[in-house]
């Protein structure tokens, strides 16, 4: 059964007794719209959407201007890795390194392990143009998206937290990708934590997340009922690549490639890596920027 998908969007809470943050994440629209421009198979777009869920929960923590969290895997598997982004103002992109996987998308139950494998190396960046505010980089078995962020922040943040991804695929269409990150605070209650981690063991939060429950809804299943919400902030899929910069990148070439190029008399095809967009360059375009050159 298909579900009605809600606008893609991060909310969080914040319960002042047990001093423990929620947060909540929908991604379905950008998971789709990935899917479409990378012209994914069903397991690689499941992974994908997986990935951005997880990006979009780390994404809460970015605070500055222009600045941006990468979550990078190389796994073992035949999907071979991934690499997924979010921006302070809510875009997300990103690829996996393969794009289809014929034994696998032709399953009738697609399996997310098996694409992933059983070895993982995680990379999480945090970083503003031209700058590394912090990187961290662990290794992880079995391979998962969920793992690998529960292990960065206790890790490297050392910061108590606990995740939950739920994507779900119908008739090997993406039909719905959300997250759920519960954090205990320094101060928090520990044996509220301990009872809320029980409701990921035993399925229920995963429960809650497929059939698209509200944050308020989740909190009043697990018993917590003064949090204090924040407004919806949105997400959306988006790209910073566009023609100009593509152009930028090919007029710093070498006179001789632009030359090479100008001589197939064929106009140059770039495609972004990280939306699959593509965009044409022109011989003319290109002659001029020898032109340019001098």
């Amino acid at each position: 059964m298909i579900m009605a998908k809600t606008s893609d969007s991060r909310v969080s809470a914040f319960s002042p007794s047990c001093k423990i943050r929620f947060v909540q994440v929908e991604v379905t629209d950008s998971a789709r719209e990935l899917e479409r421009s990378h012209l994914c198979g069903p397991t690689a777009g499941m992974i994908q959407a997986e990935a951005l869920a997880g990006v979009a929960l780390l994404g809460s923590d970015l605070a500055g201007e222009a600045e941006t969290v990468t979550l990078r895997l190389k796994v073992s598997g035949p999907v071979a890795g991934l690499l997924v982004e979010a921006s302070s103002d809510g875009s997300l992109r990103g690829y996996t390194n393969v794009k289809v996987m014929n034994d696998l998308d032709a399953c009738e139950e697609l399996d997310v392990s098996a694409a992933l494998g059983d070895d993982a190396e995680v990379q999480i960046i945090r970083s503003v143009p031209g700058r590394i505010i912090s990187s961290a980089a662990t290794s992880i078995s079995p391979a998962s998206v969920m793992n690998g962020i529960e292990l960065y922040f206790r890790q490297s943040l050392q910061r108590p937290v606990l995740v939950q991804i739920a994507v779900l695929a119908y008739g090997g269409f993406l039909d719905g990708a959300r997250g759920l990150m519960i954090e205990k605070l320094p101060d928090g209650d520990n044996a509220v934590f301990a009872k809320l981690a029980r409701y990921f063991e035993d399925g229920t939060l995963l429960e809650c997340l497929e059939a698209v429950a509200s944050l308020r809804t989740i909190c009043e299943t697990m018993g917590i009922e003064d949090c204090v919400f924040e407004q919806p902030f949105p997400l959306r899929f988006a790209c910073r690549c566009s023609a100009e910069r593509v152009a930028g990148v090919l007029s710093a070439m070498p006179a001789s490639d632009l030359e090479a190029m100008i001589l197939e008399d064929r106009p140059a095809q770039i495609f972004c890596q990280m939306c699959g967009q593509g965009y044409q360059i022109s011989t003319e375009q290109l002659r001029e920027m020898l032109r340019t050159r001098g």
